[in-house]
């Protein structure tokens, strides 16, 4: 008996991925097991409980086994994060929040930065061919652009390594889950906002080569337009990851500058891609010789620190607190499982603030 539950244990571990793969989360009952492997029901018990011990599988009285996403060995139930940064703005908190929830499931994180740069990905991911992690973790670079290491990311997966999208995703590789904003939603809620407040000249400053900008420029011309308001094409602003780079680094704000002499003479409110370009973008303002908030009416995305910095508390986006690390992680965990999952994009709340409104609050 003992050779022989040892080695149903070691057919199901084979079966464990292919189960994983067609999104089975849980094995054959023991009565399943005897028929199918012509054993007995005590050789089955004693099968399911060495992978019950290594940690393969979960026993849930009443219900069966079902796949944990683990692997025998600790050292290799390890989570990559690719992300742009892991020190700055949001990207702290998402990263906890990651950590977190992996960890509740046995798992542990790896953080990779890449400074949303094509080539730091293709040399982290390179890198990684050789061992792959269970799975990644991915906020994916430049993501507006066409991205030339699908190549990568296709050998990874091909290797067993689950890939879920964080914050945006590469079309290219459309078998892959995603967690991220509704950015044409968030953008019509804050049209709905200031339109509400009688605006009707609205600008709005989006980043070109990231997905998150197109999306947020798209929601919005499609609100303003909803509202029979126009958008004259002066009163869009475009920046790239370079210009941001340049005014994390150096405080170099010459883009923000263009964006309200070119853009802003003829607008009342204005929507910025997030707090950060809403932060820098005030301070162009006042230089200007705006009153703010009287003269301009501003709004952002993402409701970090920043939107609360002291000149002025401008009205932004919210999520519930810990939401997206915490979808991403827990997308990630049913992929390993085999159990059911679907991308998802995460809802905006609106945080008013002094920027556009006496009454304070989210709705």
């Amino acid at each position: 008996m003992a050779i022989k539950y040892k080695w149903l244990a070691g057919r199901l571990r084979e079966l464990i991925p292919n189960y994983i793969e067609n999104g089975i989360n849980k094995l054959p009952t023991e009565q399943e097991l005897c028929r199918r492997f012509k054993v007995s029901r005590q050789t089955a018990r004693l099968a399911l409980s060495l992978l019950e011990k290594e940690g393969l599988i979960e026993k849930k009285r009443g219900s069966g086994s079902y796949i944990t996403g683990l692997a025998a060995d600790p050292c290799a139930n390890v989570i990559g994060i690719l992300i742009s940064d892991d020190s700055e703005y949001i990207y702290p908190g998402v990263i906890n929040d990651i950590k977190g929830t992996l960890s509740q499931n046995g798992f542990s994180a790896k953080v990779y930065v890449t400074r949303n740069r094509i080539e730091s990905e293709r040399e982290i991911l390179s890198g990684l061919l050789d061992t792959p992690p269970r799975g990644l973790i991915v906020e994916g670079s430049k993501s507006a652009l066409p991205n030339p290491n699908v190549d990568l990311y296709r050998r990874l997966m091909k290797k067993g390594c689950a890939v879920v999208f964080l914050h945006n995703y590469y079309p290219a590789l459309n078998d892959c889950m995603y967690v991220k904003d509704d950015n044409a939603g968030g953008s019509a809620l804050l049209v709905k906002h200031l339109t509400g407040q009688g605006h009707t000249a609205i600008g709005g400053i989006f980043k070109s080569d990231d997905q998150q900008g197109p999306e947020r420029f798209q929601g919005f011309v499609e609100a303003m337009r909803d509202a029979c308001l126009p958008v004259p094409d002066e009163r869009i602003g475009w920046f790239s990851s370079r210009d941001l780079d340049k005014l994390e680094r150096f405080q170099d704000t010459g883009f923000l500058k263009r964006f309200v002499l070119e853009s802003l003479e003829s607008c009342t409110a204005v929507i910025c891609y997030n707090d950060m370009i809403a932060y820098f973008l005030i301070k162009e303002l006042k230089l200007a010789g705006y009153r703010l908030p009287d003269d301009m009416a501003l709004t952002a995305f993402d409701n970090t620190y920043l939107s609360s910095s002291g000149i002025l508390y401008f009205t932004t986006l919210t999520h519930r607190s810990h939401e997206m690390g915490n979808t991403a992680a827990r997308m990630m965990v049913s992929k390993l499982k085999g159990s059911p999952a679907v991308p998802q994009e995460i809802p905006w709340r609106i945080n008013l603030k002094e920027s556009t409104s006496e009454n304070m609050g989210l709705i």
